[in-house]
């Protein structure tokens, strides 16, 4: 008698084994490491070659401004045209884009056009990453997508530590390689990106409006910009908070540090769990999360108070940042998903690029007190009633 046949879950390799898994994070990781590279890479560069350090800093802003900008824009258009094939080419043209802008300060081009070609930068930089997790779903399945989740987070505080490291053990070499590195990195990620075979065919109808998604989603899409704007309150007030302590760069380096190795145990304590989490648990957790920042940037006086709020934070981010994707994923249509990821990570930029402003006017005890709001907020977001978070419009039926 013939045994009967198995589900695709059943047969499915653990996550260890999936090779579709990490070819999806090396081309995530690659995507993402020009990020991490760019503040410490351009500044660096720009006071090697124009003497200032102001160039550098405004390539950067440009290009997290673009990135904003356009982040939904371009997901609307790898939801419209498949995002397998463009997020192929706006990946290698982001390479070139990064040359080009490397080529301009090179040859001491006017301020003007290198912040032209770094807005370029930008626009074809915006929308890359919400893509490439739209793709996810459909190449580890259901049942390893929580897992596959928790271990893309932990990755993503390891690129974010490591990449300030790389333009230092680059820059030895050269002021020119970690720009080239950057390049390099994008372009490798292009043949890297691929869809699992259960992804659906493009839809033939136009995708709807930005304001169809907006409503549904705003609780997470708040959730977040609180996720960003606290941690700007941690890791951009960093050396003020050290200098409070009687310290300098070493001793921000030290908190920056507890902050990631605290957000990596909560994404592993995460993983250990393989649960999605519910609005309750993530609306407890962001108010942890603001009251750790709060405690850290307000009452920090001392070592032992800064580590412990440090750590609080730190051990509920990496859960926060999983537990938003999962639940908000749950009520994406599969045609608008990379879209709806635009939404959440252009959020999560403004949230941290409102608090670096923040701190730049404000007092530094009124800026932790405002991530707390934020936290806050947030919280009473999420758990808005079910049936104002109804899901967004069907995709189109099968066949």
């Amino acid at each position: 008698m013939a045994a009967p046949p198995q589900s695709p879950q059943a047969t499915a390799p653990g996550l260890a084994r999936h090779r579709g898994y990490w070819r999806w994070s090396a081309s995530a990781q690659l995507t993402r490491l020009p990020i991490a590279m760019a503040p410490l890479a351009f500044t660096s560069l720009s006071v090697a070659l124009a003497g200032t350090y102001e160039l550098g800093a405004a390539i950067v802003a440009t290009i997290v401004v673009a990135e904003v900008v356009c982040a939904v824009p371009v997901g609307r258009l790898l939801d419209r045209f498949g995002p397998v094939l463009t997020l192929r080419v706006l990946l290698v043209l982001r390479g070139l884009a990064y040359l080009a802008v490397l080529f301009a300060l090179w040859q001491g081009a006017p301020s003007a056009v290198c912040l032209v070609l770094a807005a370029l930068v930008g626009c074809l930089g915006g929308g890359l990453l919400g893509g490439l997790r739209a793709l996810l779903t459909d190449i580890v399945g259901p049942a390893l997508l929580t897992r596959a989740v928790a271990v893309n987070t932990m990755m993503v505080d390891v690129v974010i530590v490591g990449g300030p490291l790389l333009v230092g053990l680059l820059a030895t070499f050269s002021v020119l390689g970690p720009v080239v590195a950057m390049a390099i990195a994008s372009v490798l990620a292009a043949p890297l990106v691929y869809a699992a075979g259960t992804r659906r065919a493009k839809p033939a109808v136009r995708p709807a409006r930005s304001g169809a998604l907006l409503m549904p989603l705003l609780g997470w899409i708040v959730c977040a910009f609180a996720v960003g704007h606290v941690a700007s309150g941690i890791e951009v007030a960093v050396l003020p908070i050290a200098q409070r302590l009687g310290g300098g760069t070493a001793a921000a380096t030290l908190i920056v540090g507890v902050l990631c190795v605290a957000s990596t145990l909560g994404g592993f304590v995460f993983l250990r769990l393989d649960r999605r989490g519910t609005p309750r648990t993530v609306a407890a957790l962001l108010l942890l999360y603001g009251s750790g920042a709060a405690l850290v940037v307000c009452l920090g006086h001392s070592w032992p108070v800064v580590i412990a709020g440090t750590a609080l934070a730190g051990v509920c981010l990496g859960p926060l940042i999983n537990m938003n994707s999962l639940l908000a994923e749950a009520i994406l249509p599969d045609h608008r998903r990379s879209e709806g990821f635009a939404l959440i990570n252009t959020a999560q930029g403004l949230g941290f690029g409102l608090g670096s402003l923040a701190l730049s006017v404000l007092p530094l005890t009124l800026t932790g007190l405002l991530a707390l709001a934020s936290a806050a907020l947030a919280a009473l977001a999420v758990l808005r009633p079910p049936g104002r978070r109804a899901a967004v419009e069907p995709g189109p039926g099968p066949g």
